[in-house]
C-alpha cells in the first residue's frame, strides 16, 4: 500500500464535520464599536459612584468647600453688573437685570463645570481605562451629573429673584424639559471633546481659553436685541443661545424669545449627540492604548 492511499484511507476516516472544520480560516478583526446606549442602564451604579467621588473630590481640601457653588455665580453675576450694565449700559427688556442673567447664568455655570470636569475625565481616569473594564461612558457622564449642584443654586437663586420681583413666569413648570435639553447638549460636546482628549491633548490646554472666549459669545449677560450684523449671526449660531432664549421664556413672565436661534439651537442639539456619541464610541475601543 503507498503513501498516497494512507493519506486517502486516513481523510476517509475523519468526520465530514471535522474536515470542514479544519478547512474552516477564522479571521479575528478588532472591534470598531462596542459601546451601546442600553448599556447606560446598566453602569447606573458606576456612574452614581464615580459622579459621588467627582463632587467630594472637587471640594476636597478646599477652605469653602461647597460655598464655592454660591459664590462663583455671585462673582460672575458682580462682574456682569460692571461690564454689561454699568459700563456697557446694556438693556435688558424691562426685566430687572439681576433675575435676567442669573437665568443665563443657570445655563452658564452648569456648562462650564461640566465642560471643565468631563473635557479631562477619561483622562483623569486613566489608570481605570488601563487596568480595569470599568466602562468609558461612565467617567464624562458621571462629571455632568457632578456638576448638577452649581446648576441647582444658580437655578434657585433665578427662580427666587424672579419670584420676589413679581416675574416669574407659569412657564417655569417645563423647567425639566429645559432641564433636559442642556444635559443632552453638553453630554454631545462633552462626548466629542472628551474622546478626543485622549488623542489630542491640546484639547485640555485649550479649553479654559474656549470657555473664556464662550462666554461672550453667548448671551449670558446681554440681550440679542442689542446686537446686529456679523456679531449677532455669530452669536445667534451658538448652540447655547437658543437654550439661554428659551430658559428666559421659561422663567421670566412675558418674555419675548427669539425663536431663530431656539430652533437651530434645538438642530444643532440632536446632531451633537449624534456625533459625539459616534466619536465617542468609535475611540472608545482604542482609549487604553492611546491614553
Amino acid at each position: 500500500m503507498t503513501r498516497l492511499d494512507l493519506e486517502q484511507g486516513a481523510a476517509m476516516s475523519v468526520p465530514l464535520a471535522r474536515q470542514l472544520e479544519l478547512l474552516t480560516e477564522r479571521v479575528i478583526a478588532p472591534s470598531k464599536r462596542r459601546v451601546r446606549l442600553r448599556d447606560l442602564l446598566r453602569d447606573t451604579a458606576v456612574i452614581r459612584v464615580l459622579a459621588a467621588r467627582d463632587f467630594k473630590v472637587k471640594y476636597k481640601q478646599s477652605l469653602l468647600g461647597p460655598i464655592w457653588l454660591v459664590f462663583q455665580p455671585l462673582a460672575l453675576l458682580g462682574a456682569f453688573f460692571v461690564a454689561f450694565r454699568n459700563l456697557a449700559n446694556v438693556a435688558s427688556g424691562g426685566v430687572p437685570y439681576a433675575v435676567f442673567a442669573l437665568v443665563g447664568l443657570s445655563v452658564w455655570s452648569f456648562f462650564l463645570a461640566a465642560m471643565t470636569i468631563g473635557s479631562a475625565s477619561v483622562i483623569t481616569n486613566s489608570n481605570f481605562v488601563r487596568f480595569t473594564p470599568c466602562p468609558r461612558p461612565a467617567f464624562p457622564i458621571a462629571a455632568i451629573i457632578a456638576s448638577l449642584p452649581s446648576f441647582a443654586v444658580t437655578a434657585a437663586g433665578a427662580i427666587v429673584a424672579a419670584a420676589v420681583s413679581d416675574r416669574l413666569s407659569i412657564h417655569v413648570l417645563l423647567l425639566p424639559v429645559g432641564l433636559f435639553w442642556l444635559l443632552l447638549l453638553t453630554a454631545g460636546i462633552v462626548g466629542i471633546t472628551s474622546s478626543l482628549a485622549v488623542r489630542f491633548r491640546d484639547v485640555i490646554s485649550a479649553m479654559p481659553f474656549l470657555l473664556q472666549v464662550g462666554v461672550f459669545l453667548a448671551p449670558v449677560g446681554y440681550t440679542l436685541a442689542g446686537l446686529g450684523g456679523t456679531m449677532r449671526t455669530l452669536v445667534e449660531a451658538n448652540p447655547l443661545t437658543g437654550l439661554i432664549e428659551a430658559w428666559r421664556w421659561m422663567m421670566i413672565s412675558g418674555y419675548q424669545a427669539s425663536v431663530g436661534p431656539v430652533i437651530v439651537s434645538i438642530l444643532e442639539t440632536i446632531v451633537l449627540v449624534v456625533v459625539g456619541w459616534l466619536i465617542f464610541s468609535g475611540i472608545e475601543t482604542t482609549m487604553a492604548d492611546e491614553i
